[in-house]
């Protein structure tokens, strides 16, 4: 009689694993989903649009002023005395503050010449770099807490600054009737506070020191400047159609996008959970290379993209139905953007599972590369698919970008740490 051959243990494991993350990931990274019913309530397509490139901008900020710097004091933490991570820290936030007045600087310079690109008022884009220097502030207490494995006060943090974010946009939202306005001032004065916040747990803890030192600037310098063309591509990559929807067509139909984008990006929060904890299983699992089981590897990866599989399927197949509930009838067009949307998140979970692979075989350049050329890819088929296909030439784009890189990294790990795909589909003995 043929049996079934499968080992579940690891994916148990994976689900203890992910029990511990799953609280904290789920509700900050769910916060646009979870004020999408009263957002769409009380604003209209064109006014949410605004709420979206205010988003895509800050993003762009923080990818360019500082998301680098919680890198930079993990890499020293653990090999560094506790008053030169203090030098550390106090020369990372000086030289975030000296970008994001350099940002302001620019923006303020630019305006005149770019505002029918940006499509969003001075005085809202001026208050961007303020607001990501702030998120830099917090990502490094973040990072702080992490290291000194602070589960339980890295957690209390994180969900105070979504709470804040959240009782904010509603009151100003919902209550006060701001519009727009009172979602982006939720954002960005959850930030402030939670940044002032972690400032003080820094320096009572004697994690800051504002003794400027060229050898310490210049050494953050050397990490920051590498990792920022990474940062950057991953923006574009991910977001770059709000701008191109913006650009061509109109701010009603950018809400319309944003919102199928909100939806699917239920997948995203998927794989990000599942991702924290399989990549350290699988670090743990491929420290001996010799030795590790590859057949019992291949088959958890299966598994995780059949979980995936059942995510992308069932948002999908209750689309319109869960776009009615979140949104309302004014935004139903969402629905035609959400299957694209969701093959594409779906794809970037499977190549989030084989970075680790990559990682730990020193293909870090290999990396950058792909995900370069994707981001040029990425831009060269927006510009040509939306005169091809109109505005659904932007989820087409975005399917297909990481589809691609899907292929590289699978194609890649096969040649550094091959992996028996073709045996391990036969689970019956």
């Amino acid at each position: 009689m043929r049996k079934l051959d499968i080992d579940l243990r690891g994916l148990v494991h994976l689900g203890k694993m992910s029990g511990g993350y799953f609280v904290t990931t789920f509700v900050n990274n769910a916060i646009p989903i979870l004020v999408l019913p009263i957002l769409t309530r009380f604003l209209a397509p064109e006014q949410y649009a605004n709420i979206t490139l205010f988003g895509f901008y800050l993003a762009l900020a923080n990818a360019l002023t500082g998301a680098s710097l919680p890198t930079v004091v993990t890499k020293h933490f653990f090999d560094s005395a506790k008053k030169d991570i203090a030098a550390l820290i106090g020369n990372s936030l000086l030289l975030a503050l000296a970008f994001s007045l350099a940002a302001m600087l620019l923006i303020g310079i630019t305006y005149p010449s770019l505002k029918m690109y940006f499509n969003m008022s001075l005085p809202w884009l001026l208050l961007i770099p303020p607001a990501s220097l702030a998120f830099n502030v917090f990502s490094i207490g973040l990072a702080v807490m992490r290291n000194e494995k602070k589960k339980l006060c890295f957690s209390k943090h994180q969900i105070a600054n979504t709470a804040i974010n959240i009782v904010i946009s509603v009151v100003l939202v919902a209550v006060l009737l701001w519009g727009w306005q009172g979602r982006v001032w939720g954002v960005v004065l959850s930030y402030f506070i939670s940044a002032l916040a972690m400032y003080s747990y820094l320096k009572a803890n004697g994690y800051i020191s504002f003794a400027i030192s060229k050898k310490v600037l210049k050494n953050i310098l050397s990490l920051v400047l590498p990792l920022l063309p990474n940062s950057f591509q991953s923006i574009i990559i991910s977001q770059i159609g709000i701008f191109f929807i913006q650009f061509y067509f109109t701010k009603k139909l950018l809400g319309i996008y944003a919102v199928g984008f909100q939806v699917a990006f239920a997948v995203r929060l998927l794989n990000t959970t599942l991702a924290l904890s399989w990549s350290p299983y699988l670090y743990e699992q491929i420290a001996n290379a010799n030795a590790v089981n590859r057949m019992y590897l291949a088959r958890m990866l299966l598994a995780l993209t059949a979980i995936m599989f059942a995510g992308v399927a069932f948002i999908n197949i209750f689309s319109e139905t869960i776009v009615r509930f979140m949104s309302g009838s004014r935004y139903l067009g969402a629905k035609e953007f959400i299957p694209w949307f969701t093959i594409g998140f779906f794809f970037q979970g499977l190549y989030i599972f084989l970075s680790p692979f990559l990682i730990k075989f020193a293909q870090q350049r290999y990396v950058s590369s792909v995900s370069f050329m994707n981001m040029i890819i990425m831009i060269v088929l927006n510009v040509w698919w939306v005169r091809v296909f109109g505005y659904m030439g932007v989820a087409y784009a975005f399917a297909i970008v990481y589809f691609l890189m899907f292929l590289a990294f699978v194609w890649r790990t096969q040649r550094v740490f091959p992996l028996p795909w073709l045996r391990a589909v036969k689970i019956w003995n």
